[in-house]
Formats: C-alpha cells, sequence, structure tokens
C-alpha cells in the first residue's frame, strides 16, 4: 500500500493531498482539449489535416476505455498514491513527448497514454479524496467538476496567447508538464489515508443494515451515470443548432447558449459543494438534479423561444453538467466502500461508451430533425429521474442514519 497508516481523521490533515488532486484536476481539463486546441499547428507538424489530428484525439478516448477498469482494481489493490503518481508520469509523457513526437503514429500513442492517464487518476483521485473528506466527501468530489473546467476555461487562453503572440506552440504542452513536475514533489511529499475509514470517522457516518447489491444499486447507479452523462453532452453539442432552427436565434446569438450552459455548471458546483457539506446528501441532490433536468428539457421541447434556450441551458448546465456525474461517485462510494476505486472505474467506463453511443444517435437524429434530439435529451432526463428516486428509496432501506447525522427532510425517511 502507499497509503500513510491512519493518522487523525481530520480532513486537514491530508489537505496537501487534496491540493495535489484537485492541480491534477485542473490540468486534466487542459489535456483533454489539448490536442484539439493546437490543432493547426499538429497538423502542419505532421504533414496531415483535420480528419488527422481527430483520428490522433480519437486515442485519448481508447486509451481511456483500455485502462481503466484495470486500473480500477490496481488502485484497490496497491493504493491511491501509486494510481495518482501513475496519471501523473503518463500526462508528463504526454506533455513532454507531443511537441518532439516525429509522427503521427507516436503522437497516437501519446494520445493512448494521456487516455490511460485520465483513468489513473480517477481511479486514485475520486477515491482518495472521499478517504480524506469521509464526513464531507460527496463536496469534495463534486469540486473536482470545477477544477476541470477551470482548466478548460483558461487552457485555450493560453494558446490564444501563445498565438498572437507568435511563440512556439510547443509552450502550451511543456508548461504543463513542469506544473506536473512540481505536482509529483507534492504528491510524494504529503501524507495519504488509510483507505479504510477511521473508526471514530466511521460511527458519525451512515451504517448499512444490509448488503446492497451490484445488479441492483450498482446496475442503476451506473445507468443513471450514462444517462446524466448523455443528458449534458447532447445539449452541449447541439444546443446551438437547435436553437438556431427553431428558437429563432442568429448564428452568434446561438452560440451564446453554451455560455449560459458553462456559467450554470459552475454555479451549481459551488452551491451544491456547500450544500452537501453538511446540509442534505448526494441521493437528494441526484434527484433535484434530475428533476429540474427533465422539466427544463420537456420545456425546451415545448416552447423554443430565445428566452427559453438560454434559460433551458443554463438550467440544464446548473443540473446534469454541474457534478451529477460527481454525485453518482459519491453515492456508489456509500454503497460499495470496500471497492471505491473498482466502482468508480466501471462507472466512468459506461460513461465512455455513452461517449461514443450518443454521438451516433444523435446524428443520425439530425438527419431527420434536431427536434428530435431534445426529445431524446428529455428521455434521457427521464431515466435519470427515474433511476436516482430508486437509489434515493434504496439508500434509506440500506442505511440507518446517526441521529446527530440527520440532514434536510430525511426524518420522515428513517426508519
Amino acid at each position: 500500500m502507499s497509503q500513510s497508516p491512519a493518522g487523525p481523521s481530520k480532513g486537514t490533515s491530508f489537505m496537501l493531498a487534496a491540493i495535489g488532486i484537485y492541480l491534477s484536476y485542473f490540468l486534466h481539463g487542459a489535456s483533454v482539449i489539448a490536442l484539439a486546441q493546437n490543432m493547426t499547428s499538429l497538423a502542419e507538424k505532421f504533414a496531415t489535416d483535420s480528419a488527422g489530428i481527430a483520428y490522433l484525439i480519437s486515442g485519448i478516448g481508447l486509451g481511456r476505455l483500455v485502462t481503466i477498469l484495470f486500473f480500477g482494481a490496481l488502485s484497490d489493490k496497491f493504493g491511491r498514491r501509486a494510481m495518482i503518481l501513475l496519471g501523473i508520469i503518463l500526462y508528463m509523457i504526454f506533455f513532454f513527448g507531443i511537441p518532439y513526437s516525429p509522427n503521427l503514429m507516436v503522437a497516437f500513442c501519446l494520445a493512448f497514454a494521456v487516455g490511460a492517464a485520465n483513468s489513473a487518476i480517477d481511479t486514485g483521485g475520486y477515491p482518495a479524496l472521499i478517504e480524506c473528506f469521509p464526513k464531507a466527501s460527496s463536496s469534495a468530489v463534486i469540486l473536482l467538476k470545477a477544477m476541470v473546467s477551470f482548466g478548460q476555461m483558461l487552457y485555450p487562453m493560453a494558446v490564444s496567447f501563445l498565438m498572437v503572440s507568435s511563440l512556439w506552440y510547443g509552450y502550451a504542452f511543456i508548461v504543463p508538464g513542469i506544473i506536473f513536475v512540481l505536482i509529483t514533489l507534492l504528491v510524494l511529499k504529503c501524507r495519504f489515508p488509510s483507505q479504510a475509514v477511521d473508526a471514530a470517522v466511521l460511527k458519525d457516518l451512515p451504517q448499512m443494515r444490509q448488503q446492497p447489491s451490484y445488479w441492483g444499486e450498482g446496475l442503476m447507479a451506473v445507468i443513471f451515470g450514462v444517462a446524466a452523462f448523455s443528458t449534458f453532452y447532447v445539449i452541449a453539442v447541439w444546443m446551438p443548432r437547435y436553437a438556431m432552427a427553431f428558437g429563432g436565434m442568429s448564428e452568434s446569438e446561438s452560440l451564446t447558449t453554451i455560455s449560459y450552459y458553462s456559467i450554470g455548471s459552475l454555479v451549481c458546483v459551488f452551491a451544491f459543494a456547500y450544500l452537501l457539506k453538511s446540509k442534505v446528501r448526494p441521493v437528494w441532490a441526484m434527484v433535484l438534479n434530475s428533476l429540474i433536468a427533465c422539466l427544463a428539457s420537456l420545456v425546451l421541447f415545448l416552447y423554443p423561444t430565445p428566452l427559453i434556450c438560454k434559460a433551458s441551458a443554463f438550467l440544464i448546465g446548473f443540473s446534469a453538467a454541474g457534478g451529477i456525474l460527481q454525485l453518482g461517485v459519491a453515492v456508489m462510494a456509500e454503497f460499495f466502500p470496500k471497492s471505491k476505486a473498482k466502482v468508480t472505474s466501471v462507472y466512468m467506463m459506461m460513461g465512455g461508451l455513452a461517449n461514443f453511443v450518443i454521438p451516433l444517435a444523435t446524428g443520425y437524429l439530425s438527419q431527420i430533425s434536431i427536434k428530435y434530439i431534445i426529445l431524446l435529451d428529455f428521455g434521457l432526463a427521464v431515466l435519470t429521474l427515474l433511476t436516482s428516486l430508486y437509489l434515493f428509496r434504496r439508500y434509506y432501506a440500506i442505511f440507518s442514519i446517526p441521529a446527530q447525522d440527520v440532514r434536510f427532510g430525511e426524518a420522515r425517511f428513517i426508519k
């Protein structure tokens, strides 16, 4: 095990570990768009076109899909620090390697490596944060979404600065690589918690009175994750075109819907980071967010005016993109505390499959009418609501809530 023995139960004991994880996710946000942001320079370097760079980018998804289940088992066996360090090393190989890649094939291998790095960080970072802050795990995990968003927001600005200044595009890869070197030193130096929850902390957490089922609660949580991911993916890709075709918006105005979507996502992250700390449980947030997504997508389908398009984009960004996948991870970790990394890897892998299937389905529907894509989005939102209600009901059947930890609205559900 790479973990330190269980020390003091306070989350502040592991603050440096949490900072290292959050910084890694900030750069993770940059890594997933780095190739696309530097498409022109890379196409010129490798004497290819946009299709060639698209092929290169596909290596990220392949690397993630191939490794995530395997890395989940390794994380539970060898510890969180080991997987985080593996991810950081793979990130450094990618960032330092891309500017000096001799050809497209070597670059594809590096893209595969950064996909594997994503898997390693997910299977090490999510469980580690839950173990660092066992009493506020949902808040800690949902803030990862904010760090990814900040990385994806600031990285394009850095690339634009290099272009405007006529500086070498490679600095957009070298600088993140250097930052990862510093993060490596931090992760090596800091303390990590034990994978087992401290007994002093455990007594204040909900206790199981019956064992959950992988084919019951586990399967429903995975379906929830796939549907939730698909709900916000559809809006992120198709909202501008729908707003133009049915909302009467100009092309430039329709593009602003994604800004409303992004703002909604960030507002949700910080709102629920506060609420989840001690006010509500993740299962409540899952149901509430799913309900908001259902109503927003239904109104968007029925009444696509410019105002409705902007408001719906904000609400779906708030409810679906604003950390709902992270809420699902937190709930699965509560149901299966001894296999946190393994269930996280299954959950994330199914999200990757949705990333492959949904573009095919929406591409087919777009040939009929974009309106059917929004109808599909509503159907996916309904599926998230139904699965979240099932998990809500099962949560209070499985867990016994300590009297000192009863939260908003729970009294009527506690047996």
